[in-house]
């Protein structure tokens, strides 16, 4: 595929993409997964424990999956 054709279908069908973006991440920080949740290496690392992390991911990508449904059903009107 071209540049093009993945440009035009990202750009119609970004509310979907973002939906399975946003439950992978969930399924992820429920499974706790080591590439999302772990802290080594990041600048922030000493502020927040592993548990923090997976609680705020799992609060963000809830809302990105909600505003991204609710964004598809008022587009459907």
């Amino acid at each position: 595929m071209d540049s093009e054709k993945i440009t035009a279908f990202v750009q119609e069908h970004w509310n979907i993409i973002l939906i399975v973006a946003g439950v992978v991440l969930i399924v992820g920080a429920a499974l706790n997964w080591n590439w999302l949740c772990d802290p080594t290496g990041a600048p922030q690392s000493h502020r927040y424990g592993r548990s923090t992390r997976r609680v705020i991911f799992f609060l963000l990508c809830g809302a990105l999956v909600v505003v991204s449904v609710w964004n598809m059903v008022l587009a459907g009107r």
